[in-house]
This record gives C-alpha cells, sequence and structure tokens, in this order.
C-alpha cells in the first residue's frame, strides 16, 4: 500500500497523505509527504484536514454499510433509524 501511495506524492498530485485501511480486524496507517506544496514540514499521523463538500459522499458510504449490515433498510423511514433524534412536528 505505501509504494502506490507514495507514487502519487511523488507525481505531485497531492503534498501528503494519511491512510487507513483496517481489515480483518487489524488496522495499517501510512503517513507519507509533507503538509502543503513547497513545505517542509512532514505530514503528521494526527493532521486535520478539512473535507468540506466531502460530507455527503462519507455520509452516503457510511449509511451503505448499514444497509449491508441489515441495520437500515432503504424503504424503511429514517424516523425509525435515529430514534433518539427529537422529531417535532413530523
Amino acid at each position: 500500500m505505501r509504494e502506490v501511495l507514495a507514487g502519487h506524492v511523488e507525481q505531485g498530485a497531492m503534498p501528503g497523505l494519511i491512510a487507513l485501511v483496517v481489515r480483518h480486524g487489524r488496522a495499517q496507517v501510512e503517513v507519507i509527504g509533507t503538509k502543503a506544496f513547497g513545505d517542509t514540514e512532514p505530514m503528521q499521523r494526527d493532521a486535520i484536514f478539512r473535507i468540506a463538500s466531502l460530507t455527503k459522499p462519507i455520509a452516503a458510504a457510511a449509511a451503505m454499510v448499514r444497509v449491508d449490515d441489515g441495520i437500515l433498510r432503504v424503504v424503511r423511514p429514517w424516523t425509525t433509524c435515529f430514534l433518539s433524534w427529537p422529531i417535532d412536528g413530523y
């Protein structure tokens, strides 16, 4: 994994990255590159990233995991999935 990710940094696609993969209960973390283009400060494992408009695809992926786990059904009303949320007026 490290070689593939390092290739993206070396080609200039991004200055640095952090990747986390969990498989069979084991986590692998790779930290590669720098915090910014032209910067010499190395990327840190605890770096904070702004993901802005990426929240929708992340939420959609999380929802699909719940569908695969049988916790969420696509035809099920969302109000039955989030029982702790107040649902005023519905």
